[in-house]
């Protein structure tokens, strides 16, 4: 039996009709932190992300009534599930030590032929961490081996499209971004180059792992100002990402602009592929610095007047 027959579609008594998985997946998922969870001020965003694309992902095979992802076209090529946005939003990553336990409320809805959306509901001991909204797109390489032949993809045997998400896709490609004319800044910063390293840096199926984009963004961030990002934390990030590298080749981030106090940092960087100047992603991010004292950690959000601010 080959491994795509042994992933058929399930049938029978308690399998949901296209009607219900219409209406999307919803799970729960709890996590009891310890050092690969956390990061120097709070929660790791990188293993968060990576830990919610891995949720999406499995919810794509529930929602296909799958027995695990494993997905191919028409014609027999391997499909991926590849991300075209992620949103972060009211994070609170600061709030979490070690030993506290996440709890992770994930729900997927199909949005057209080709994307999916997740939205996963951060908490810990009933208080909110954030929101995380993932819009995937279904992907292979057109008979090639470079990540330059991607195409999207339909897979068949997904519920309808849904209408229960679609609202939430507004602000995902930055739309929700205010900038306050008065304070904002040209950045005069010189593009930085990064080398991905592919044991480190790509994943299991070749690809520039999508929650590696927004780790070199702060890494740039790091080199621009190190005392600000040795306790910045992030508090609102959109990322929309348009192509992506093979490994041996280098990217550039270049700060755009940025609008900034002694507490917050508003920025926006463009990711691009250093060989051909390719667009590869745009990442507006809030941090803000947070009072790092052990175990326990003191916010500054009361302190830098966002409370009523949808990018904060």
């Amino acid at each position: 039996m080959t491994l795509q027959e042994r992933n058929r579609p399930r049938s029978g008594p308690g399998v949901a009709s296209h009607r219900d998985r219409a209406t999307g997946w919803a799970s729960t998922h709890r996590v009891h932190l310890g050092m690969p969870h956390l990061a120097f001020s709070g929660l790791s965003e990188a293993w968060l992300l990576k830990e919610l694309g891995h949720r999406h992902w499995i919810q794509l095979a529930r929602m296909a009534e799958y027995d695990f992802p494993d997905f191919y076209d028409e014609a027999g090529h391997t499909v991926y599930a590849a991300f075209r946005s992620v949103r972060i939003e009211g994070a609170r990553f600061d709030m979490a030590k070690e030993n506290d336990t996440l709890v992770i409320r994930s729900s997927l809805f199909r949005l057209s032929r080709t994307q999916v959306q997740s939205e996963h509901r951060l908490s810990i001991g009933g208080a909110m961490l954030g929101i995380v909204r993932m819009v995937s797109v279904f992907v292979h390489r057109n008979g090639q081996t470079s990540n330059r032949s991607v195409v999207r993809v339909e897979i068949q045997g997904l519920p309808p499209v849904s209408e229960a998400g679609k609202s939430d896709l507004s602000g995902l490609d930055g739309t929700l971004w205010a900038w306050d004319e008065g304070t904002i800044v040209a950045a005069d910063h010189r593009p930085q180059l990064f080398f991905p390293c592919p044991s480190q840096d790509f994943n299991g199926a070749g690809f520039l792992y999508f929650a590696n984009v927004p780790a070199f963004v702060d890494r740039a961030e790091w080199n621009v100002d190190p005392d600000f990002a040795r306790n910045a934390i992030t508090r609102w990030r959109s990322v929309a990402y348009h192509a992506n590298i093979d490994p041996g080749e280098a990217i550039s981030i270049e700060l755009v602009d940025f609008e900034r106090g002694d507490l917050l940092w508003r920025h926006r960087c463009r990711v691009t592929r250093a060989t051909d100047g390719k667009h590869m992603a745009d990442v507006l991010s809030v941090r803000s610095r947070v009072e790092v004292a052990g175990s326990r950690r003191v916010a500054a959000r009361q302190e830098i007047g966002c409370t009523d601010r949808p990018d904060c």
